[in-house]
Formats: structure tokens, C-alpha cells, sequence
């Protein structure tokens, strides 16, 4: 995550269930999704609550 946030400018988090493919849950400017994600799901991603 660390390395994500160092080297990108835009990103994307994705979040896939069992069986199921993957769904883009939020993108967009890196340092935004960093500090202030708008999916509580990422704010927990990216401060390693889950994953």
C-alpha cells in the first residue's frame, strides 16, 4: 500500500466476494483515496483493517 501511494497518481480499489468477480468500489486521485476516501470500505483498506 505504502508503494501505491508513493508511486501513483490515480487509483482504483477493488473488492471482489467469493465466486464473484470483482467490483471497483472507488478510483480516482491517489492522494484523495489516501487521506480522504469516500467508501468507509476503502478508508478501512488503506489503514489495514482488512486485506
Amino acid at each position: 500500500m505504502q508503494q501505491a501511494h508513493r508511486v501513483s497518481q490515480q487509483c482504483a480499489f477493488f473488492l471482489a466476494s467469493l465466486g464473484k468477480p470483482g467490483v471497483i468500489v472507488e478510483h480516482g486521485d491517489t492522494e484523495s483515496m489516501f487521506t480522504e476516501p469516500q467508501d468507509p470500505r476503502t478508508f478501512d483498506y488503506v489503514n489495514g483493517r482488512f486485506g
